[in-house]
C-alpha cells in the first residue's frame, strides 16, 4: 500500500490527530523540497509556514486541517504559499479529506497536494492582459477628453500673450507679470499634452503596422534625434552596429518610439553629463538591441517596479513610457529586462527574428 502511495504521481500526505505527518510521498517530496525524514513526525505548518491566496499566515486558528478535525468540515481544497526546503516559496493546492474510524471519529488527513506555479503564473498573465487592455481603452478615452480643451486654452493664451504685448494701458512691470504667468499656464498646458500623448500612445499598443527594418539603421536614426539634447547636457551618445544585420519585421514608429523612451529616462538620469550607449547584434535569440547609461542606476528595491503603468520617481513623470516600451517590445514576441550593471542602467530588448528573412 505504501509502495503504491509513494510512486502516485500526485503529493500525498497523511497526517494524525496531533497533526504529525505520518507519511510523506515522493511527489511531496519534489513539490515542497522537503525530504520526508525532515517532514515525517513533524507538525506540517511549522515546516511549510503556509499563507493562503491572500497572503493570510495559516495559524492554528485558520488551518484547514484543524477544520476537518474539529468536525467543521469532511474536505477542504486551499490554494497556499509554502516555504519550501530551499528556502523558496511555491503555490500549491491542498485538497484535505478526513479519514474516520469505524465510530465515525477522524484519525488522519490525507492531503493531495500539486504545484500550481505554472496556474498562477498563466493566471496572473491573463489578468495583466485584461487589465492592461482595459486601462489602455480608458487612456485613449481620457486623451480624447483632455485634448480638444488643452487645445482651446493653449489658442486662448497665444490670443492673450498678444494682447498684452500689443495693450498699452499697462505698465512694463504689469506686462512682465501678465507674460510670467501666461507662461507658466503654457508651460503646464505643453506637460499636460504631453502626458495625453504618452496616453494615446499607450492605447494604441496592440495596433502593429508592421515591416521589414535593419534595426542598425534605426539606432542610427535615434541616435541623430537624441544628440541635440545630449550634448547639451554633456552627454556623449555612442552607437554600435553589428555588419550585416537582418531585417526583423517590426512596427518600425512604435518601436522607435519604445527605444527613445528607455534612452530619454537614460538622458535624464545624466543631469550632470556621462555616456550614452546603444548597441545592436544578431545572436541565435534573435536582434539584441542594448541601452546603457552611465547614470545613478536603478536601486534593487524598484527594480521589479518600474515596468508598472504609472509607476514612477521622477518629479513630473507620469510612469508610462517604460511599460508602453515593455508592452510594444512583447506585442512582437520579444523581452524586455534590466540587466544588472557596475554602473548606470543598461536596458537589453531582444526580438526574435523571422528565418525567411534573411
Amino acid at each position: 500500500m505504501n509502495q503504491a502511495l509513494d510512486s502516485a504521481g500526485k503529493g500525498i500526505m497523511i497526517q494524525d490527530v496531533n497533526r504529525k505527518v505520518v507519511f510523506f510521498n515522493h511527489a511531496c517530496e519534489e513539490i515542497t523540497r522537503w525530504s520526508k525524514e525532515k517532514i515525517v513526525g513533524k507538525d506540517c505548518g511549522d515546516i511549510f509556514q503556509c499563507h493562503t491566496s491572500t497572503g493570510m499566515c495559516l495559524t492554528e486558528k485558520f488551518c484547514p486541517g484543524v477544520d476537518i478535525f474539529q468536525g467543521k468540515f469532511s474536505k477542504t481544497s486551499r490554494e497556499l504559499m509554502i516555504t519550501r526546503g530551499d528556502g523558496s516559496e511555491s503555490w500549491i493546492e491542498a485538497n484535505a479529506s478526513a479519514i474516520r474510524d469505524a465510530e465515525g471519529r477522524v484519525t488522519h488527513i490525507v492531503t493531495i497536494m500539486e504545484d500550481i506555479r505554472e496556474r498562477k503564473k498563466f493566471a496572473d498573465e491573463i489578468l495583466k492582459s485584461k487589465t492592461l487592455s482595459t486601462l489602455g481603452t480608458f487612456a485613449a478615452e481620457l486623451a480624447h477628453e483632455i485634448k480638444n480643451p488643452l487645445n482651446a486654452m493653449n489658442i486662448q493664451m497665444l490670443v492673450l500673450e498678444r494682447e498684452i504685448q500689443d495693450t498699452h494701458k499697462l505698465s512694463s512691470k504689469s506686462k512682465k507679470e501678465f507674460l510670467e504667468i501666461v507662461s507658466i499656464v503654457q508651460k503646464e498646458v505643453i506637460r499636460l499634452s504631453g502626458f495625453v500623448e504618452e496616453c494615446l500612445q499607450f492605447s494604441r499598443t496592440g495596433e502593429l503596422n508592421k515591416s521589414l527594418v535593419n534595426m542598425g539603421e534605426m539606432l542610427n536614426e535615434i541616435a541623430s534625434l537624441l544628440l541635440p539634447q545630449a550634448q547639451l547636457n554633456g552627454i556623449y551618445v555612442e552607437v554600435d552596429v553589428m555588419h550585416a544585420l537582418p531585417k526583423v519585421k517590426v512596427d518600425k514608429d512604435k518601436m522607435k518610439q519604445a527605444i527613445l523612451n528607455i534612452l530619454i529616462n537614460g538622458i535624464e538620469a545624466m543631469p550632470d553629463g556621462g555616456e550614452l550607449r546603444m548597441g545592436v547584434q544578431y545572436s541565435r535569440d534573435g536582434i539584441l538591441i542594448s541601452c546603457q547609461d552611465t547614470g545613478p542606476g536603478i536601486p534593487d528595491e524598484i527594480q521589479d517596479k518600474i515596468f508598472n503603468l504609472f509607476y514612477t520617481t521622477k518629479n513630473g513623470g507620469t510612469g508610462i513610457g517604460l511599460s508602453f516600451a515593455q508592452n510594444i517590445v512583447q506585442a512582437h514576441g520579444g523581452t524586455l529586462q534590466l540587466e544588472q550593471t557596475s554602473k548606470g542602467s543598461k536596458f537589453i530588448i531582444v526580438i526574435p527574428v523571422d528565418e525567411n528573412t534573411y
